[in-house]
């Protein structure tokens, strides 16, 4: 094919089709465990280059209305986060356009839009391993947080390997949450995620029929089968391998948010006259988007496995 501008905008075209095909594509039904960002995110849409999330102070909470309204709010700093841009870039060498042979690299578009999809769900899993520093100024995951005034201390972070009982000790976490004096934060535990390696375990925890009594010579029935969903996370390897999270939310707010600026698209510098044709020989093309995940409120996730847990420390 002779690349002229008309061939070459056919052959983006092409290109752009078979990427879009990948990152819409619906998921494989027979893959049931692999986490996906709908299954521990929410998203929020975003016209800035930061967006400062003031509503996460304020958790609704109906009241018998005697005198003055009431508002409800946590003692929560100003969460302002900032959209970060992310790339991915292929070639396509000029002499595979003139033998005709460009249609060979489909599989690596169908790849770039699967990659490209992915973004998401890997900035969220990002910000739950990275554990950074939350608005009190203390670690998002920590041992003795007060989060509003008169509410008792929440602990939502374990250096314990993932086992029946820690499970227990982290749905009792979430569902024990205050956010006021004997006020409860009605979270609903819902999602354990763990990585490959506690995976069978984690499977034989929440599927099994029975479990084996302490001294191991009888059965029982299983009292946490069914009490919440899980999901395998692949990010869950090495220095990572023994963490696990427990994932639950109230009213629909969850603790991982994806902040999404712009969606990632396909483009190209495929032109004979764009500099990398003339001077490189290769067609470029490539992915961009823009968004950041951070995490919101700390008594809507349990993180165990921790290397160390850190005690939390009002700030002055």
């Amino acid at each position: 094919m002779i690349p002229t501008q008309a061939n070459c905008a056919t052959i983006f075209k092409g290109f752009r089709a078979t990427f879009n095909g990948a990152y819409n594509a619906k998921p494989d039904p027979r893959d049931v465990e692999n986490l996906r960002e709908e299954d521990f995110a929410m998203s929020v849409p975003s016209t800035n280059a930061s967006e400062a999330h003031l509503w996460l102070a304020q958790l609704p909470a109906m009241r018998k209305w005697v005198g003055s309204r009431v508002i409800n709010a946590l003692k929560i700093g100003q969460i302002t986060v900032v959209n970060e841009p992310y790339e991915a870039t292929i070639s396509v060498p000029q002499a595979a356009i003139e033998d005709d042979s460009y249609g060979l690299f489909g599989p690596t578009f169908s790849a770039l839009g699967i990659t490209a999809k992915d973004l998401w769900r890997a900035l969220a899993v990002k910000a739950l391993l990275a554990n950074a520093t939350w608005a009190d100024g203390n670690p998002f995951f920590c041992a003795g947080r007060l989060l509003a005034d008169d509410a008792a201390a929440f602990t939502n972070g374990s250096t314990a390997a993932f086992s029946a009982s820690a499970l227990e000790t982290a749905l009792a976490a979430l569902r024990s949450a205050q956010v006021g004096k004997d006020q409860s934060a009605n979270v609903l535990p819902r999602l354990l995620i763990v990585g490959p390696s506690n995976a069978s375990l984690a499977r034989k925890t929440l599927k099994g029929d029975v479990v084996a009594n302490a001294d191991g010579t009888a059965s029982e029935s299983n009292p946490l089968k069914g009490v919440v969903d899980f999901k395998v996370c692949n990010d869950l390897v090495g220095a990572y391998a023994n963490r696990w999270y427990l994932m639950g939310e109230v009213a629909g707010i969850r603790s991982v948010c994806v902040q999404k600026r712009k969606e990632p698209t396909l483009v190209s510098k495929n032109a004979p006259t764009d500099d990398n044709v003339f001077m490189n020989g290769e067609a470029l093309f490539g992915a961009d988007a823009r968004g950041e995940a951070f995490l919101t409120l700390p008594f809507l996730a349990y993180a165990g496995g921790l290397a160390a847990v850190a005690t939390w420390a009002e700030q002055a």
